[in-house]
C-alpha cells in the first residue's frame, strides 16, 4: 500500500471517528436542566390556571409566579376551601386561614392535595436549585440524578429524564433522602403553544402505592408583577 493510500485511509478513519463524536456529542446536565425549566415556565413573571385532580377531590387555584422564588396561590374552588391562600419567598410557605384571620407556616413538601405537594405548584424551577449528575445519555434521551443544594426544598432528590435534543422534560422520580426507594413519579404530557412556547400541561403524579393525582394547567400568561404583592398582607384580599 503506498504512503498516499494509507494516509487516505487514515484520514478517512479520522474524519469518521470525529463524525461519530460530534453526533453523540450532547449538552452538560446543567445545561439540559435549564432548558427544561425554560421549556416548563417563563423565565420571568407569569400566572396560571391550574386544576388539580385527586382523590380528595377536584381544585381550582390561580397561580402568580416571579422567578423561581415568590410565588402566590389563590384556591378558587371548592367552596369550602375558597380563600385558603399560599405564599411562598425563597423556601418559606405561608397557608392563610380565613377561618383564622391569620397565616400559618407550612414546608413545600407537605401535601396540598392527593400526591401533589405544595411545592409541586409554587416552585416551578429545578436550575439553581440542585446539583445535576448525568447518569445515561444517548442522542435521544439524558437520565440526571438532581441532589438539593438546600434543606426546605419540595424534593432533595429526583431523577429526571429529559430529551437530550431538547431538554423536554419527559419523567420524573422523587427520591428518598439515601436516593434508594422511589417516593412518587411523575409524567410530563400535554404539550401545547402557551405563553410563547411548546410546554407541558399535564403533570401524573403516582405514589408508591399506585394513587395518582393530576395537574393541569388550564392557561398560563407573561404578566408584570411587582415584589410586594409577595406578601401575607395580601393573601387575605385575594379572591
Amino acid at each position: 500500500m503506498s504512503f498516499r493510500t494509507k494516509f487516505t485511509s487514515t484520514l478517512l478513519s479520522l474524519t469518521t471517528l470525529l463524525g461519530a463524536v460530534t453526533v453523540f456529542a450532547a449538552p452538560s446536565g446543567d445545561e439540559l436542566l435549564k432548558k427544561s425549566d425554560e421549556i416548563r415556565n417563563p423565565s420571568q413573571s407569569f400566572k396560571m390556571k391550574v386544576a388539580v385532580e385527586s382523590e380528595d377531590g377536584n381544585f381550582a387555584y390561580e397561580v402568580f409566579v416571579k422567578g423561581k422564588d415568590k410565588s402566590v396561590i389563590a384556591t378558587k374552588s371548592p367552596a369550602k376551601v375558597q380563600g385558603r391562600n399560599m405564599l411562598m419567598i425563597d423556601k418559606d410557605f405561608y397557608l392563610y386561614m380565613p377561618n383564622l384571620k391569620r397565616s400559618l407556616r407550612l414546608s413545600l413538601s407537605q401535601k396540598l392535595s392527593g400526591q401533589v405537594a405544595n411545592g409541586d405548584i409554587a416552585r416551578t424551577r429545578w436550575y439553581g436549585d440542585y446539583d445535576v449528575k448525568v447518569e445515561k445519555q444517548s442522542p435521544k434521551l439524558t437520565t440526571m440524578l438532581l441532589d438539593g443544594r438546600a434543606k426546605g426544598l419540595t424534593y432533595q432528590k429526583i431523577r429526571l429524564i429529559v430529551s437530550t435534543d431538547s431538554g423536554r422534560p419527559l419523567s420524573a422520580e422523587y427520591l428518598s433522602l439515601d436516593g434508594k426507594v422511589v417516593l412518587k413519579s411523575a409524567r410530563f404530557g400535554g404539550f401545547k403553544k402557551i405563553a410563547g412556547a411548546e410546554r407541558p400541561t399535564l403533570i401524573r403524579i403516582e405514589d408508591n402505592a399506585k394513587k395518582t393525582s393530576l395537574i393541569r394547567i388550564e392557561s398560563m400568561e407573561k404578566t408584570e408583577l411587582a415584589d410586594s404583592f409577595f406578601s401575607q398582607s395580601k393573601l387575605e384580599s385575594l379572591r
